[in-house]
């Protein structure tokens, strides 16, 4: 009876490792398989402009996004951009503030932007493959969504998780003469090109493999097992896996000391970085670039009226991260 015991728990190991080895199953394989806007040969003739490079809402992304929403349990249709002319004198003129090393690697990667509204969030992101290789991407942006300064866009989207109470999230990332609704949309675009350099530079599984397996990756080492499975789960960080943005689903007032105090001293620079390994990288992609690169502000309060109860930093600078720092500040001056 204890050889069958054991035999079983084995078999039982075994077929977990083989598992994680394979990875997860990838539902979105076939729609980024098949997307023409996922075929290099749709941006032959690339300008070097921004101008060129923005487009209003059209068929091919239209189907992209319907497609996307229809695995992710969405019912969101979009529409073309009502205000796509200004908005995208907009978008422009964020993407040129931008200092280098960003600008190269966006103009070197960033094939197009579409602007579209009833998105079903802020922005998505797709990726450009040839020959098997991951070459670039593109963002999709909701115009009519996107219309909040940089602190308050922040805020909302840190409160999206909670239920309504007595305690809220303050987060600052811009000081008051920088708080523009221009620096709230380069934030969220520099989140979603980490997304697509997440691909291009392998950091991560091919977002066009049918199973994606994090073990290989150095990026990902110790600290996720899997897409959504972190290493700290059930021993530090069990309230981790119960994180939903835009849910309203956990109450701030009952649950923060066991979410910021437990963040501060996790791997994770950001909450919205613990939700999942591909956020894992883009949030520390724009972390990096926001913090160490760009040394702009990053402070996140829980408030109860006006008393602040608990103050944290990003932290994108924490010795755990010391690794993934050095991989980033690779990729951005190409060494």
């Amino acid at each position: 009876m204890c050889r069958l015991f054991g035999v079983f728990i084995l078999a039982f190991s075994f077929s977990n490792h083989c598992k994680a080895q394979k990875g997860d199953p990838n539902p979105y394989a076939d729609l980024f398989a098949h997307s023409s806007l996922s075929k290099m040969e749709n941006y032959v003739g690339l300008g070097s402009d921004w101008g060129s490079r923005i487009y209003n809402l059209d068929t091919p992304a239209k189907d992209y996004v319907l497609g996307l929403n229809k695995i992710d349990g969405f019912d969101e249709s979009p529409v073309e951009a009502r205000n796509f002319p200004s908005f995208k004198k907009e978008v422009i003129k964020t993407l040129e503030a931008e200092p280098e090393p960003i600008q190269s690697l966006l103009k070197d990667k960033l094939f197009r932007i579409y602007v579209c509204e009833d998105l079903g969030g802020s922005a998505i992101s797709g990726f450009i493959q040839e020959n098997g290789n991951t070459k670039g991407g593109f963002v999709l942006l909701d115009a009519k969504v996107l219309d909040r300064k940089a602190n308050e866009w922040i805020t909302y989207k840190e409160n999206s998780i909670y239920t309504k109470g007595r305690l809220a999230v303050n987060v600052r990332i811009e000081p008051d003469e920088a708080n523009t609704k221009n620096n709230a949309l380069r934030y969220i675009l520099l989140h979603e090109f980490g997304h697509i350099l997440s691909g291009t530079q392998k950091i991560g599984p091919s977002f066009f493999d049918a199973f994606r397996s994090y073990l290989r990756f150095p990026f990902f080492s110790g600290i996720w097992k899997s897409e959504k499975i972190a290493s700290m789960d059930t021993s530090f960080f069990p309230i981790r896996s119960k994180i939903h943005f835009y849910s309203g689903s956990v109450s701030l007032d009952e649950e923060w000391e066991k979410i910021y105090p437990v963040l501060e001293k996790s791997p994770f620079p950001t909450l919205y970085s613990a939700t999942n390994a591909d956020d894992f990288f883009a949030e520390s992609f724009v972390s990096y670039v926001h913090v160490i690169l760009e040394k702009r502000p990053w402070v996140l309060e829980i408030k109860d009226g006006e008393k602040v109860l608990y103050q944290m930093e990003n932290g994108i600078t924490k010795p755990s991260l010391e690794k993934q720092r050095e991989i980033i500040r690779k990729i951005l001056f190409k060494l």
